[in-house]
């Protein structure tokens, strides 16, 4: 709002001398005293807008970080040394026998040998002791 109230009136003042003549006769030093008055108000004026129109650096404040709360981690817990059963797979294995001699049931006879018999893979349970620990939640 100032702004515009003083571009108006140094408007005003600017178009006054141009439109507005005095009718005064007189000596010359006087009228020289006139324009130095109005020199000096155009100054004046003119520092006044120079001060409204340029405005201080904006500064910006910006919030302290607030601190953070991390609460502390949970004590470990205790797991006690126990017994635990656990499933181990056990591969089969390979097995010679021997066989004594025989008839057939063709009646011939076969003499002694050994054949290989495989025995199947299987799970076996199995009891293992786990020691004592901290378990970190």
């Amino acid at each position: 709002m100032w702004k515009k109230l003083i571009s108006m009136i140094l408007a005003l003042a600017f178009f006054s001398l141009f439109i507005l003549n005095s009718a005064e006769a007189g000596s010359k030093q006087s009228h020289m005293w006139y324009g130095a008055g109005i020199a000096l108000g155009a100054v004046t004026l003119g520092l006044m807008a120079h001060r409204l129109y340029t405005q201080p650096p904006q500064v910006v404040y910006y919030p302290s970080p607030e601190p953070r709360y991390y609460p502390p981690p949970p004590p470990p817990e205790y797991v006690p040394g126990h017994w635990e059963i656990t499933r181990e797979w056990v591969s089969g294995a390979w097995e010679r026998t021997w066989v004594p001699g025989h008839y057939d049931r063709w009646g011939n006879w076969v003499a002694g040998h050994y054949e290989k018999h495989q025995t199947p893979g299987h799970y076996a349970e199995k009891r293992v002791w786990v020691e004592r620990y901290y378990r970190n939640s």
